[in-house]
């Protein structure tokens, strides 16, 4: 558990599967706007390396926020055509489902 919550390791470990199989999905969106920026791709690679145990806490953490900034003055997710929007915001409704059942399992 960290900071005293009810989460185990193995839980933190399935939620950050969960948040990189979202953030593959838009990936291409965001390649497709800056195809020269690599910071969520490496944040990515960062935090699949913690889940194996190889990259410290602190380094992903911190690959994080590099890719926060990498979103930073992107045009409005409105301006995505709507069948890209569809398909997220399906996916996203999808692996919602599984997150919860994940919190249902522990409480």
């Amino acid at each position: 558990m960290r900071r005293g919550g009810t989460l185990t390791d193995s839980d933190h470990r399935a939620l950050a599967l969960w948040a990189i199989a979202c953030a593959e999905h838009v990936l291409p969106l965001f390649e497709a706007e800056r195809p020269q920026d690599p910071r969520l791709r490496t944040t990515l690679e960062a935090a699949r390396g913690w889940v194996r145990g190889e990259v410290p806490m602190r380094e992903a953490h911190q690959q994080s926020f590099r890719a926060n900034d990498a979103g930073k003055g992107l045009p409005d997710p409105a301006r995505f055509p709507a069948h890209f929007r569809a398909a997220v915001l399906a996916d996203q409704s999808a692996r919602s489902a599984i997150c919860w059942g994940v919190f249902d399992d522990i409480v």
